[in-house]
């Protein structure tokens, strides 16, 4: 028996909304996690190589200071030089990759509405992805820069910046604003309700971070087993090294967890839809529209 399509516009408490989220998941896990799978993971693959890299340079230039390794100390900036090199790509590839998650989970959001579950095919989804993909990678990077300020200046503006912008990409993809409109209907949206936007956030995010912990506990064992194993045969307590496994197995969990940041941003979109139907009651406003 088919799902029935899921209704975004319309009024959510707070364990509406995360339920609405799972069942979302459960009745599109297959197409939604194809549409990742093909736009979303290729760039994920790439970046958790890239942070293994960075893994491997960084135990080599610990090493090398233990060992007094001549060919490193001589020269430490070389090898910090390559750890440099490899975390800037890590951090562009992982910043292109969340990009392309988000334009692909509120772009699939966008056609699912509009055309009705089923009713819509990859290259539709793909297409909002390449529309709104350079607009939402520099939206993140301006973002980013703001909480990241006022993460400096005190905790509490960087968590108020955080929320109150929570909508920004979803009001982007969906309503095609740009970042400036975008960003101050994000924050009239959330001022009467951002409480409960915190709360959802915050709950859709610790999901990810429990499952993210029960995911690296397998590297964590490796990782240790491997440290021991290291001192014991040296004797050495300064001997201590990781093995290639934890490293590889840390960044798969990486790359998992990524992929479960879609959970937050389709919390949010329901927490969007939620405070849309709130203050502006668009669904009502179509429905007098029809019978008209």
């Amino acid at each position: 028996m088919e799902k029935a399509y899921i209704n975004f516009k319309q009024k959510r408490d707070f364990g509406e909304v995360i339920n609405a989220t799972f069942a979302f998941i459960g009745q599109e896990f297959k197409p939604l996690g194809k549409a990742i799978l093909f736009y979303v993971l290729p760039i994920l693959i790439i970046a958790s190589i890239l942070s293994m890299f960075v893994n491997i340079e960084q135990q080599k230039f610990l090493r090398s200071l233990r060992t007094e390794n001549l060919g490193y100390t001589a020269n430490p900036f070389t090898i910090l030089g390559n750890t440099y090199k490899y975390t800037a790509l890590v951090f562009l590839v992982y910043l292109v990759a969340v990009s392309c998650l988000r334009c692909t989970i509120y772009g699939y959001i966008k056609v699912y509405i509009e055309k009705g579950k089923g009713q819509f095919t990859m290259e539709d989804v793909w297409t909002e992805l390449k529309h709104f993909f350079l607009p939402v990678m520099g939206t993140s990077i301006v973002i980013g820069l703001l909480i990241f300020v006022g993460m400096i200046f005190c905790l509490v503006p960087g968590i108020w910046l955080g929320v109150s912008l929570s909508l920004i990409y979803i009001l982007m993809i969906y309503e095609g604003k740009g970042m400036g409109d975008a960003f101050n209907r994000s924050f009239n949206l959330t001022k009467q309700a951002w409480w409960i936007t915190l709360a959802i956030a915050l709950v859709s995010y610790l999901i990810v971070y429990i499952i993210s912990i029960v995911l690296s506990l397998p590297g964590l064992i490796v990782g240790v087993t491997s440290a021991f194993t290291s001192i014991k045969n040296s004797k050495n307590p300064a001997d201590m090294n990781f093995s290639t496994s934890f490293y590889i197995l840390n960044s798969i969990t990486q790359l998992i967890t990524y992929l479960l940041f879609s959970i937050p941003f389709i919390a949010i979109s329901f927490q969007y839809f939620n405070l849309l139907e709130m203050k502006e009651k668009p669904s009502l406003q179509e429905k007098i529209e029809q019978i008209a």
